[in-house]
């Protein structure tokens, strides 16, 4: 049994909440903040901090996580912008509470089961030009944007941010610096009405992405918005890239094909090498190619569809490197929680850290137990990261699982987003004959924070 004290987190709260394990806390934990404090959409930083203080019925000592929420610049706009800046919980607290992706659902998909992307009627729209006599979109667009250098990016963004706020379209740009920073100079004036977020804390682990675009979408109400993401960049790590490929298949599944986000994903032909253009020309159904000065637009004969996303699912996760640790499920104890997090400390993660896999870790295994009748468990540092993974004989028939928009996840989908909130990285792939859970725990951040200083 677990037992959570809201007081150890919200001053002179004395609700007390046991339950069998962390999820079932967790889940009365939130119903509880949403009725009684208010947070109808707790931020993600709230959500480790339940997690962190939830123990067994005889508490050890621990200290206190920290919330920090990161603010956007003032904005001058009809309704007060929120910024959508998330890193990791441990590290970059909340991006706000309008933001904040709970274990609940956000805007529903029809279904969970992949389909075609959204064409919508101007899909076969061409322009030749410049972006400002483009016509008003009506449905789901997801194109790749091919540029060269700083110059390049500013050639093809700016234009097409400022067609959209010519009419009237909300404009929400997630990029990294020093291309933030650049983007808002070049913007000028105009960058005051764009809702701006830093993508290296926002797709510091690339499931978070998805659920962000929909948040954006949701609180429009059907009108025309825009996007440019740039979740893939040179520097970021190997495994970052396999899955910022397949988040980026996935986009063509993920909203709803009568949305009309326009969402542009920019990508530095100079700096990514061949594999990289490759992969995004089979993720996007559109390509916008500005290296020849004219701003051109043509349908993807190299496009993968939904069978590009049944393959990356199914495909194998590479061989861990070095010694592996097999740690055993131990069902009534819970011990293999305690053996994680030993584990991750002693390899050089810090215990809050250590803490997040573990209970990630313990609720992905027990999900795969329950559903198979085994788990393996082990665990391995390489390079720069603790990783563990948990395989199981068990089939995930959801691509979208951990990211999906279901009002009444089911236990796989729950595992993996709280996966999602308390790692760095989450890899799910599955196969008729079992399925692999991997999660990855960065030892130094200094990959991502590069990108941070300013």
């Amino acid at each position: 049994m677990k037992r959570f004290r809201c007081g150890d987190v919200t001053p002179d709260c004395h609700r007390v909440f046991t339950g069998a394990g962390d999820q079932s806390v967790l889940d009365q934990a939130l119903a509880h903040v949403a009725a009684d404090h208010g947070l109808l959409e707790p931020p993600m930083a709230l959500v480790e901090l339940v997690i962190a203080h939830t123990q067994p019925f005889v508490p050890a000592v621990r200290d206190r996580g920290h919330l920090r929420v990161v603010e956007a610049p003032p904005r001058h706009r009809p309704e007060p912008a929120t910024a959508l800046v998330q890193g990791s919980p441990s590290e970059a607290g909340t991006a706000g509470q309008s933001f904040a992706e709970t274990l609940a659902a956000v805007t529903p998909l029809a279904g969970n089961r992949t389909r075609p992307t959204g064409r919508g009627r101007r899909w076969e729209h061409r322009h030749q030009g410049g972006g400002s006599s483009r016509a008003e979109h009506d449905s789901y667009r997801h194109e790749c944007v091919m540029y060269r250098g700083e110059s390049g990016f500013l050639a093809a963004v700016v234009p097409f941010i400022r067609d959209g706020l010519t009419r009237d379209e909300p404009v929400l740009v997630a990029v990294i610096e020093p291309r933030l920073s650049t983007l808002r100079a070049a913007l000028g004036p105009d960058a005051e009405r764009v809702l701006f977020a830093d993508m290296a804390e926002l797709g510091h682990n690339p499931a978070r992405i998805i659920p962000a675009w929909r948040e954006f979408s949701g609180r429009h109400g059907g009108h025309p918005i825009r996007g440019v993401g740039e979740p893939i960049w040179a520097g970021r790590r190997p495994a970052e890239l396999v899955e910022c490929q397949f988040h980026e298949a996935l986009l063509n599944v993920a909203v709803p094909p009568e949305t009309p986000l326009w969402l542009i994903c920019p990508y530095d032909t100079d700096a990514l090498d061949g594999d990289i253009i490759g992969e995004a020309l089979r993720s996007h159904p559109t390509v916008a190619d500005r290296d020849t000065g004219c701003d051109t637009e043509r349908s993807n004969l190299e496009y993968g569809g939904d069978g590009l996303i049944r393959h990356l699912f199914a495909a194998a996760l590479p061989d861990p490197v070095g010694r592996t640790t097999t740690i055993d499920f131990d069902r009534l104890r819970q011990q293999h929680i305690a053996d994680v997090q030993r584990a991750a400390e002693a390899a050089g993660l810090p215990a809050d850290r250590a803490a997040g896999l573990a209970v990630a870790v313990g609720e992905i295994s027990t999900t795969a137990l329950c559903s198979s009748g085994s788990a393996r468990i082990r665990l391995w540092t390489e390079q720069d990261a603790v990783i563990c993974d948990i395989t199981a004989a068990t089939t995930i028939d959801n691509p979208m699982v951990g990211r999906s928009a279901v009002v009444n996840p089911d236990r796989h989908e729950r595992g993996i987003r709280l996966a999602n909130a308390l790692c760095d990285l989450v890899q799910v792939r599955s196969r008729p004959e079992g399925s692999t859970v991997r999660l990855h725990r960065w030892l130094t951040l200094a990959g991502s924070a590069r990108w941070l200083r300013q």
